[in-house]
């Protein structure tokens, strides 16, 4: 399988719109957090998101198949993965864990990454314990159905 991450381009923001509802709608339905749920995203939020951080689309065989950003957690040395999904039919085949590999290549000056997830997504935490992600402790309610759990990276130079 051929899996590219590449900067995403200003053209590319309503296929990323559209592939991020794909990717979260099982979120969305399971935590009914219309909030905040990536679900919700806007061609508006995603030119903000293009505009204020990093934003990588991912290809398999050239498809557009999800998309990863990241921004500076405050600066280039301490980073946040903000966001990222596959579109279902591309999940659990190793392109998420390739895709944060490649981001946090390019942004190889930094010495923490953080990253927040679901409290019941099994699937997201054993990706992330696997690239060295552990858990803080940290937890935050948002609705009966949703708690979100943190992880931190720290990355020895």
């Amino acid at each position: 399988m051929d899996i590219k991450v590449e900067r995403a381009e200003l053209e590319d923001l309503e296929l990323i719109v559209q592939g991020q509802k794909k990717g979260f709608y099982e979120c969305y339905q399971r935590y009914q957090d219309h909030e905040v749920s990536p679900y919700n995203v806007t061609i508006e939020m995603m030119k903000y998101i293009f505009d204020k951080e990093y934003l990588y689309k991912i290809l398999s065989e050239g498809e557009f198949v999800g998309a990863i950003y990241v921004h500076d957690n405050p600066d280039k040395y301490h980073m946040k993965l903000r966001g990222i999904f596959i579109i279902p039919e591309y999940q659990d085949k190793g392109i998420g864990q390739i895709a944060i590999e490649y981001v946090e290549s390019q942004h190889n000056e930094a010495v923490t990454w953080v990253l927040e997830t679901p409290h019941d997504l099994k699937r997201n935490h054993h990706v992330y314990e696997k690239l060295g992600y552990k858990r803080t402790g940290e937890e935050d309610y948002i609705n009966e159905n949703l708690s979100i759990v943190y992880y931190k990276k720290e990355v020895n130079k």
